[in-house]
């Protein structure tokens, strides 16, 4: 533990000397941004080839104006493994409160694999296939939810912290249509629900360091850099230019957050979303190079600002 708080010491001094220092931010939401520069942002935004019969949702923080910008960013959708940013977020705060620890131990359970009995966990992550009975960090949990979207992983989260308590901390955090009604692949009614500005506020909470001590902000943009997907909004940043960001996939979503970090002024959030409309089924390929063309040209454009 002592050689972890060292390496992320290490990484907020490297972080420093290349970023200069960080901002507190206010978590609410700050005033749009001027008529011209949306303006601008739209015409970027309408320049962008979309797959057949799908939406765009784009949400934009810059931290340089405090101002936001948002293009059908209040529609709600289930925001697939995006939503994981904001389970690290209410974990990390209580890390920053004593109640948890990284270094607690979690012992892995053959119940663990199932959302519901019967309903044994798919899609992303390795821990399907791991032994019941291996023993793993919250720390280590923490980075396979965010680095490699370990949907069992996630679901240990959830139940962690309890729905009530999430829906407690989104409104906390500044979001305003968000609601966590399951964990993945449990069989009950309803569906988690949120939206693009939500998902962008997250970032702007997170950023805020508000909610979370020095190591815990340091830990989640690292494990933010390290996450394996990076064919969105990762995929043509501009030179000297960090991404850290979580993607999320679903049959008709596609999409990805991130925190843009600039080498000479102060970083964006960006949150920008594919959805099948009415449902509609998105090409995942199709839908990673609309984000990927997308968010190379809305960097661009604050990299210059």
């Amino acid at each position: 533990m002592r050689k972890y708080r060292i390496m992320l010491l290490l990484s907020f001094w490297l972080l420093l000397l290349e970023f200069g220092d960080f901002a507190v931010v206010q978590t609410k939401s700050a005033a749009e941004m001027s008529s011209a520069q949306q303006k601008e942002i739209q015409a970027i935004i309408q320049g962008v080839t979309l797959p057949p019969n799908t939406t765009l949702l784009v949400s934009i923080h810059d931290f340089e104006t405090e101002k936001n910008f948002s293009y059908n960013g209040t529609q709600r959708l289930h925001p697939a493994s995006v939503i994981k940013t904001f389970y690290m977020l209410a974990y990390l705060e209580e890390v920053k409160k004593g109640t948890r620890s990284l270094s607690d131990v979690h012992i892995l359970t053959n119940d663990d694999k199932y959302g519901s009995p019967g309903s044994r966990i798919g899609g992303s992550g390795r821990l399907q296939q791991a032994k019941p009975g291996t023993s793993y960090t919250w720390g280590e949990l923490l980075e396979l939810m965010i680095s490699i979207s370990d949907n069992v992983a996630t679901n240990l989260f959830i139940a962690d912290l309890g729905k009530g308590h999430l829906n407690q901390q989104a409104k906390r955090y500044g979001l305003l249509d968000t609601n966590i009604v399951r964990k993945i692949y449990q069989r009950i009614p309803g569906n988690t629900h949120s939206t693009a500005n939500d998902m962008n506020q997250v970032l702007i909470a997170l950023y805020s360091q508000e909610f979370t001590a020095d190591e815990g902000y340091l830990l989640a943009i690292e494990l933010m850099k390290k996450s394996t997907n990076k064919s969105r909004i990762g995929k043509y940043p501009p030179e000297d230019t960090i991404v850290a960001n979580k993607a999320g996939t679903l049959s008709s979503v596609v999409g990805d957050s991130a925190l843009v970090f600039f080498p000479n002024r102060k970083p964006i959030a960006l949150t920008i979303f594919v959805v099948g409309n009415d449902g509609a089924g998105v090409s995942r390929s199709a839908g990673d190079e609309t984000i990927a063309k997308l968010a190379k040209e809305i960097m661009r454009y604050f990299l210059d600002k």
